[in-house]
This record gives structure tokens, C-alpha cells and sequence, in this order.
């Protein structure tokens, strides 16, 4: 896609823009099959921070699309002995919310641990730092003695091991075969019950919770970022989060400037379809040969 002659970006333009006919129907099917695959939500204990509330990763429930593919897989998986907890967290980080009258000064909403997100955390230079949250004169209690280990890059999480026994332990610190042959032991005459009653259930919960997260980003953000208020069943372009000279038009306005001889009035409108007279500069296009024939894409 970076070294092309004039007429493939013209070819594939037009039949791009012939396509947008079906954008409609498009959504509508993307809608439908995000109903028919459902939603896993869960829902965690939370501590009030400030104005907002802070999600601890202590799950007190959860609920699954009613009639949904998801919803008649988590039932068989429980049917079947399977902790729906330990499958996955299912966070969304598209759920936290701000709020407050200053930007500089806002609180935080959580409806998942950490916002949504799981990702290596930041310290400072000289973590860990003694740390005591005094009760008054009542007394206090030492979180940190700075001993402990540096929590940088530690993953923000419960299921992350190292956080939890106080470092990254080195395997060869105690007798770790053994540990695995005697796990292995007690687990391998039921490792094929185990990989089809639940190994396989999980990954396909998992499986289709992506798909789904992943229509919903076509239809909110990729077919938005694309035609946003230009097309019928899409609302107008929020321009605080989308750019809208990366509407597709607009970006073919303006290869089409750039590669095309134009009406010099408007200077983007083709006057034909020859390649412009600076084509010559560039680096990434040259006119097409009199034998090439170029259909959509190429």
C-alpha cells in the first residue's frame, strides 16, 4: 500500500466508495450478532475514593445476557463443576466514568478493578518506601518497612503471582521439579476431563467475549471513524475523539488532489483521469502504462 500507480488508488477508491451502500445493512447485522452473542458482566465489591468509588477485584456477582450464546455456555460450564471467577475477570474499561466541575480535579467511577485495565504499574526510583497510615494517638500500622520488593512492572492484579509472595521468585531458589512432578501427579489421570469439561468451555467463553468486544469496536469506533455522520445509522462525527479529516472521503479528496490533474477552482475535484504534472516528485506514485489495466484493487 505505500508504492502504487495512479490508477490502482483510483480503481480501488471507486469501488471503496461503491461499497458504502452496504454500511447500513452492515451495522445492523454487526447489532445483531453482538445481541446474539451476549455479554459476561461482573460485578466487584467497591470503596468509596473521594467523590467516585474505587472497585476491588472481590467479585460479589455476575450476569450474563439472558438467551445469548455466552449466557447458555456459562451454564453448562457451571453444569459441569466450572467457577465462572477464575475464566476471566471480564473487565471493561469503556465503564469508568468521571466526574466533577474541574478537569484538573476529577474523580474517578470504577465499575471494574483499575478502571478496565490491567497493566504494568509504575513506582517510584526508590520503591518500596516505609510506609505507616497512623490512626492518630491511638496508634498506627506499618504497611511498609522497605524490605519488600520493587513493585515496578509488577502486573496491577491479583492473579499476578510475584505481587502476591513479595518478588519474582527465581525457580532455582527451591526444588521446583518436584513441585511440578507431584502436581502433575495428582492431575494427570484427569487431564482429559479436564480439557473437555472445562479447558474447552473456558476458552470458548473467552473466545466469543472477544469476538463481541470486537464487533463493538467496528460498529462504535472503526465504521464511525470511517463515514461518521455521513452515512443513514451512524451519528454525527464526535470530533473530540475522532479527527474528521480521516473520514474516508476526505482522505480520498485529498489524494486526489495530490495525485490527480484537478479543477483548478477547487483544486480536488478530477478533471480527468490522467496523473497530475508534479506526479514526477513523488515517491510513492508514477502514471499508469498505456497496457496496464487496473481494476479495483489492483
Amino acid at each position: 500500500m505505500g508504492v502504487f500507480p495512479v490508477g490502482y488508488f483510483r480503481a480501488t477508491t471507486q469501488w471503496l466508495l461503491r461499497e458504502r451502500r452496504d454500511v447500513t445493512a452492515r451495522i445492523a447485522y454487526l447489532q445483531a450478532e453482538i445481541e446474539r452473542i451476549g455479554c459476561v458482566t461482573m460485578y466487584f465489591r467497591s470503596v468509596p475514593e473521594g467523590e467516585g468509588s474505587k472497585m476491588t477485584e472481590q467479585p460479589v456477582g455476575f450476569a450474563v445476557t439472558q438467551g445469548s450464546s455466552l449466557a447458555k455456555l456459562v451454564q453448562a460450564y457451571i453444569a459441569q463443576g466450572g467457577n465462572i471467577y477464575n475464566v476471566s475477570k471480564f473487565l471493561r474499561p469503556d465503564t469508568t466514568e468521571f466526574i466533577g466541575a474541574a478537569e484538573d480535579d476529577l474523580d474517578r467511577v470504577e465499575k471494574s478493578p483499575g478502571g478496565g485495565i490491567v497493566a504494568p504499574q509504575s513506582v517510584n526510583y526508590n520503591n518500596p518506601l516505609p510506609q505507616v497510615n497512623s490512626d492518630g494517638e491511638d496508634g498506627s500500622t506499618v504497611e511498609k518497612t522497605g524490605y519488600e520488593g520493587y513493585e515496578g512492572g509488577y502486573v496491577a492484579s491479583h492473579r499476578y503471582y510475584p505481587g502476591r509472595m513479595g518478588g519474582r521468585i527465581d525457580r532455582g531458589a527451591w526444588d521446583s521439579n518436584t513441585i511440578v512432578r507431584a502436581m502433575h501427579d495428582v492431575r494427570k489421570w484427569a487431564n482429559p476431563t479436564i480439557k473437555g469439561r472445562l479447558q474447552n468451555m473456558e476458552w470458548r467463553i473467552i473466545k466469543l467475549s472477544d469476538l463481541c468486544e470486537q464487533l463493538e469496536k467496528e460498529r462504535d469506533e472503526v465504521l464511525m471513524e470511517a463515514f461518521g455522520g455521513q452515512l443513514e445509522g451512524l451519528p454525527w462525527l464526535d470530533t473530540e475523539k475522532y479527527d474528521p479529516r480521516k473520514l474516508v472521503q476526505n482522505l480520498i479528496a485529498d489524494m486526489y488532489a495530490l495525485l490527480m490533474q484537478t479543477d483548478g477552482a477547487s483544486g480536488t475535484v478530477p478533471i480527468n483521469s490522467g496523473a497530475s504534472k508534479e506526479i514526477g516528485h513523488l515517491f510513492f506514485a508514477f502514471e499508469d502504462t498505456p497496457e496496464e489495466v487496473l481494476g479495483p484493487m489492483g
